[in-house]
């Protein structure tokens, strides 16, 4: 997935309906780079894929060197991925139990959203004052091509729901703050992944993506702040709705 931030993301990614694949595609090898993203990164959202679809199990041990063979790639790139999903909440690091997974709660979900929402909404102030018409133009073509991915698979709807994400937490000017967006985006994406948004929620997503572009063009501040938490809370409850039966209640190992 790329988050190229000079044109919005096109579709027909390969494998991408991981809904429909079930959770093969989650434990096959990286076979793509992706441009923005290291290799723990992209590490780090497959394995928050097979937590989020429960094909790594709560209580599961997930060894350095198993899944470097699984994924193709050194154990480098598998440490930095389990360091930063111990950071998440996905996983748990101890000195002699290694990572293990942890199992989520709707309390854990609300609360990543609650900081994805206040990080996002900060982004969303700072970059009202500095956009331009050349970046709204970008993000209302963003929302364009959320209008033609009603029937898409998840993947290709989450490259252009984080592109337009993505796009303005880089306009805040803040390098920090977007490395923290990411980084707390950790779980929301993996979960969007694997899980499509039916045809309302794409239409209700993209409605608010333009308030939110529409409020960047008129350099409104509190109110583009405003409109991003409100946007953030609502995937928040999608996404607690959607994750109860798939993962939340899932029995312990």
């Amino acid at each position: 997935m790329s988050h190229n931030s000079s044109a919005p993301p096109g579709g027909g990614r390969r494998g991408a309906d991981l809904a429909e694949s079930e959770h093969a595609d989650l434990l096959a090898p990286l076979e793509e780079a992706v441009r923005s993203e290291s290799t723990a990164d992209i590490a780090a959202r497959r394995i928050s894929q097979a937590i989020l679809s429960g094909a790594l199990t709560p209580g599961t041990r997930l060894r350095e060197e198993s899944l470097a063979a699984t994924y193709g790639v050194s154990r480098t790139p598998i440490r930095e991925a389990l360091i930063l999903l111990n950071s998440t909440g996905l996983v748990e690091l101890t000195r002699n139990r290694g990572a293990t997974v942890l199992k989520l709660t709707v309390q854990d979900i609300a609360e990543v959203y609650h900081v994805r929402a206040v990080l996002e909404s900060e982004a969303a102030r700072l970059a009202a004052r500095r956009a331009t018409d050349d970046l709204v133009d970008l993000l209302e073509k963003s929302c364009d091509r959320m209008a033609e991915l009603h029937q898409a698979a998840p993947a290709e709807q989450l490259a252009a729901d984080t592109y337009f994400h993505y796009t303005i937490a880089r306009a805040s000017g803040s390098q920090r703050l977007y490395a923290l967006i990411r980084q707390v985006s950790a779980i929301p994406e993996a979960y969007r992944s694997t899980i499509a948004y039916s045809p309302d929620d794409m239409t209700m997503a993209e409605r608010q993506h333009r308030a939110v572009a529409a409020a960047l063009r008129k350099k409104r501040p509190a109110e583009v702040a405003k409109l991003m938490h409100r946007h953030i809370d609502w995937a928040c409850g999608l996404a607690i709705q959607r994750l109860e039966q798939r993962v939340l209640t899932s029995p312990e190992p």
